[in-house]
C-alpha cells in the first residue's frame, strides 16, 4: 500500500479496525439510570432489523362479545345480525343480556347468525345490546368447522439514528485525556446521553419520515397507544384527583382494566418523580413497601402497586425533560421491545483527522416494536 500524506482517512482502513462495538456497555450502568432499556429486550422481534422500516402483524385474541345489529330480535327468533365479523362461529354458546343462552348453528358472512334456543327464558333484544360468547358445545362425531379468521392489523415502525461526536485536540488525543476525563470516559458519557434520549423516544417518539432528508423517527409507546388503542389513554382528572385516595385507586384500576379486558399480562408501571412522591402518600392502602432499606438514602422505597391483577412492579424513571410529570405508563413488557438495526448497535469509531483535531463518533440505530398496542395503557393530566 502506498504512503498517504496529509489528512488521515478512514477509507484506507478496514471497518472492523475502526468501529468498536459498545452495545453491551449498557450492562455496566446502574439499573436506576436506564430502567426501560434494562428491562425491555429484543426477544419479541421475529427477525433481524434489515431495513429502516420493520413490519409485523399484530397478535390479538379472538373477541368474545359483539353487539346486536338487527333492529329487533324476537324472543323466538332463529337468526340475528351482529356488528362484528370474526367473533362468533358454529357451535358457540351465546348469552343474551338477561341470561338466555342460545347455540349458533350457522354463520353467513361472519355477521348473520342462525341460532336456536338452548336454556333459560327466551328473551327479545334490540339494536346495540351485547351478546357474549361464553362457551362452545360441539356435538360428538361432528366434522371440524372452518376456523374463524380474526382480523389483524399490519403494524410497522421506523428505525432512528442516535449519533453524537467527541472532539479531541491533537494534544488531548495523544494524552488520551480531556480535562479530567480520559478519552474512554468521554465516549462513555456521550453514549449515556444518547441512551437517555433513546429511552425517552421509546416512550414518547412519533413515527415519521422525510424521504428528501432521508430522516426517520420511530414511534414510542404513547404513539402506538394513541394510534391503535386510543381508549387506553385514561384522563386522571388533574390535581383534584390526588386529594382522594379512592379517586387515585379508581384511575389506576381503570388503566389496569383496559389491559385485563384484552387478556394482557400483568403490566409494569413506569412513573416519574413527581407522581411517585404523590403516590407514596397512599402507601398503606395501595403500595406494598419493600422493607429492605436503601442504604444510600436510608429509606424504604415503594415498589409494588396492589391491583386487581395482583402486585405490579413500579419502576421510577429518572428523566430530565419533565415529560413524565404528566404521564404514567402501564406496559406489558412481554409484548414490547427494542432492537438495533443489523450491525448498527451502539458503537464508536474514529473519524478522519481534520487539522490538529480528532473526532470519535458514537452511534446507534434502533427501532421499537409493540406487538399488541391494546394491552398497554397510560394515564395523563396528572395535574403536577
Amino acid at each position: 500500500m502506498s504512503t498517504i500524506y496529509g489528512q488521515q482517512t478512514t477509507l484506507a482502513a478496514r471497518e472492523d479496525n475502526l468501529r468498536i462495538n459498545i452495545e453491551s456497555a449498557i450492562k455496566s450502568y446502574p439499573d436506576w439510570q436506564f430502567p426501560l432499556l434494562k428491562r425491555l429486550n429484543s426477544s419479541i422481534f421475529n427477525s433481524e432489523v434489515k431495513s429502516h422500516k420493520y413490519e409485523w402483524t399484530e397478535r390479538d385474541l379472538r373477541p368474545v362479545v359483539a353487539k346486536v345489529a338487527s333492529a329487533t330480535v324476537a324472543a323466538d327468533a332463529t337468526s340475528m345480525y351482529v356488528d362484528t365479523a370474526g367473533v362468533f362461529n358454529v357451535d358457540d354458546v351465546l348469552q343474551k343480556p338477561d341470561g338466555e343462552q342460545v347455540i349458533v348453528t350457522a354463520v353467513a358472512g361472519g355477521t348473520l347468525l342462525t341460532i336456536k334456543h338452548w336454556s333459560g327464558t327466551p328473551e327479545s333484544m334490540v339494536l346495540g345490546e351485547t351478546v357474549k360468547r361464553i362457551g362452545v358445545a360441539s356435538p360428538q362425531g361432528k366434522d371440524a368447522d372452518d376456523m374463524v379468521i380474526v382480523g389483524t392489523e399490519d403494524l410497522y415502525n421506523y428505525t432512528q439514528i442516535f449519533e453524537d461526536v467527541v472532539h479531541l485536540s491533537g494534544s488531548q488525543r495523544e494524552a488520551l485525556i480531556h480535562g479530567d476525563e480520559k478519552q474512554a470516559q468521554l465516549i462513555t458519557r456521550k453514549q449515556k446521553e444518547l441512551m437517555e434520549v433513546l429511552q425517552s423516544t421509546l416512550l414518547l417518539g412519533q413515527r415519521a419520515k422525510n424521504n428528501e432528508e432521508q430522516r426517520y423517527t420511530m414511534g414510542g409507546l404513547k404513539y402506538f397507544i394513541d394510534t391503535y388503542a386510543p381508549a387506553n389513554a385514561i384522563d386522571f382528572g388533574g390535581s383534584a384527583t390526588w386529594t382522594s385516595e379512592a379517586n387515585v385507586i379508581e384511575k389506576f384500576d381503570d388503566a389496569v382494566e383496559k389491559i385485563a379486558d384484552k387478556m394482557g399480562n400483568k403490566p409494569t408501571i413506569y412513573i416519574g418523580f413527581k407522581a411517585m412522591r404523590k403516590l407514596k402518600n397512599y402507601t398503606k392502602a395501595i403500595i406494598n413497601e419493600d422493607r429492605r432499606s436503601d442504604k444510600a438514602r436510608g429509606t424504604a422505597l415503594p415498589q409494588k402497586y396492589l391491583s386487581q391483577l395482583g402486585e405490579l412492579d413500579i419502576v421510577q424513571l429518572r428523566e430530565r425533560t419533565g415529560a413524565m410529570d404528566d404521564l404514567i405508563f402501564f406496559l406489558d413488557e412481554e409484548s414490547a421491545g427494542y432492537k438495533a438495526y443489523r450491525n448498527r448497535g451502539w458503537s464508536t469509531e474514529e473519524l478522519a483527522k481534520n487539522g490538529d483535531s480528532y473526532k470519535w463518533q458514537v452511534l446507534g440505530e434502533y427501532t421499537f416494536k409493540l406487538a399488541t398496542p391494546k394491552v398497554h395503557s397510560y394515564i395523563y393530566n396528572l395535574g403536577l
